[in-house]
């Protein structure tokens, strides 16, 4: 059975899963890796940025044009050398050291990164249960995450910074057996109807918004959290411990929408998801119990990964390339560059509440606006549907 006509298996799917965790790179472990960096490699403190800054520039970057390029490359070879390059890439960084060349071999880390994300969405967008299938990827990059961030510190104190590459090295080189589950293109008839569709246009222009007003107001919100629970009395520790159950309520977030599917429609859950962010947002920045911030972390989080799975499968079905799949992944990372930055201007000298009303007010714009969005979606999904159906005779 070839890969196009097995696209829909469990194998299939688990193969796109760990395609897209390993294409995170060093994303989810920053903080922590950073920190490596300082203490064992003598970088100094304004080197992380920067180093960090390039692999996820060059991972927005590589996404958004690879996407584009989905309808006429053959897919497979495609993912093959990203997984080749993330490879060499983590190898390479554990041999180099110095500011410069590690943030080269991260920046070809992140652009391999990225050109595997666009090979990911397009082949996902062929799956039949577009939500549950964006909802599973999500679940694996959150249990993923987990296990990097409860390891990490471990392999950092026994392995160094050169364990922890290696660890990334190791996932990369084991994620190229699912290259062969992946389809090199679409058959000539279906690729044809599948042209047709323009990924550019005002609705998914406004869909690429909403992507990056959900993770600009996260983003933003989330690199000060441990200030804010700091603010009402909380350890470190304790602050670590929130946040790591926060992620498991958004792989809760995930799952729900993976199970209820279509059940609520499109619109209700965009409402729900961004109603509830923002009323979370305000009560953690003018809470002051541990449980108000305990509660409001996990609700953000849940909602977050609630609400991703169905915008990722509206890109999917308006564009059955996978091009707007891609590039609204690439418009994710825009949001998730920009919350921190936008975060850092409102936060002046320790205005905390400040930096919640900024993801509030992004919170709020994207509630208006997935109500536009879900309204000129329905009128023109069904025509994409109707070119991809299999003709008679």
């Amino acid at each position: 059975m070839n890969a196009l006509a097995s696209i829909d298996s469990k194998k299939s799917l688990a193969a796109l899963c760990l395609m897209v965790v390993v294409s995170l790179g060093t994303l989810q472990v920053q903080p922590i890796l950073g920190g490596a960096f300082i203490d064992q490699l003598g970088l100094p403190l304004s080197a992380i940025g920067g180093i960090f800054a390039a692999e996820l520039i060059a991972m927005a970057v590589a996404c958004a044009f690879s996407a584009m390029l989905m309808t006429r490359v053959d897919r497979r070879r495609f993912a093959l050398i990203a997984l080749f390059g993330l490879t060499l890439g983590n190898l390479a960084s554990t041999q180099l050291y110095a500011q410069l060349p590690l943030l080269i071999c991260r920046a070809l880390c992140g652009a391999s990164g990225g050109a595997l994300m666009a090979v990911v969405y397009a082949t996902a967008a062929l799956r039949t249960a577009k939500d549950s299938t964006f909802a599973v990827i999500n679940i694996g990059n959150l249990f993923w995450g987990m296990l990097l961030v409860t390891s990490m510190p471990a392999v950092l104190k026994w392995h160094g910074v050169n364990g922890a590459f290696l660890l990334l090295a190791g996932a990369s080189a084991l994620a190229i057996w699912g290259c062969w589950k992946v389809p090199r293109g679409y058959p000539g008839g279906e690729r044809a109807a599948a042209l047709q569709a323009q990924p550019f246009g005002l609705t998914s222009a406004l869909l690429f918004i909403l992507f990056a007003l959900l993770f600009f107001g996260h983003s933003a919100l989330w690199v000060y959290q441990e200030r804010i629970g700091k603010s009402i009395g909380l350890a470190p520790q304790q602050v670590g411990a929130i946040l790591g159950g926060s992620i498991l309520a958004g792989a809760l977030g995930a799952g729900l929408a993976g199970v209820i599917g279509r059940r609520l429609g499109l619109l209700l859950p965009q409402l729900l998801s961004f109603g509830t962010a923002l009323i979370a947002t305000v009560v953690m920045v003018y809470g002051s119990s541990p449980i108000a911030f305990t509660v409001t972390a996990c609700l953000i989080h849940m909602v977050w990964f609630f609400s991703l799975p169905y915008l990722l499968s509206m890109a999917a079905e308006l564009d059955p390339s996978g091009r707007l799949a891609g590039l609204g992944n690439a418009a994710i990372f825009i949001g998730q560059g920009l919350g921190p930055f936008g975060a850092a201007l409102a936060v002046g000298g320790g205005q905390l509440r400040a930096v919640g009303w900024l993801a509030a007010a992004a919170y709020l714009l994207g509630l208006v606006l997935c109500t536009v969005v879900v309204m000129r979606f329905r009128r023109i999904a069904q025509p994409v549907r109707a070119r991809l159906a299999p003709q008679p005779g």
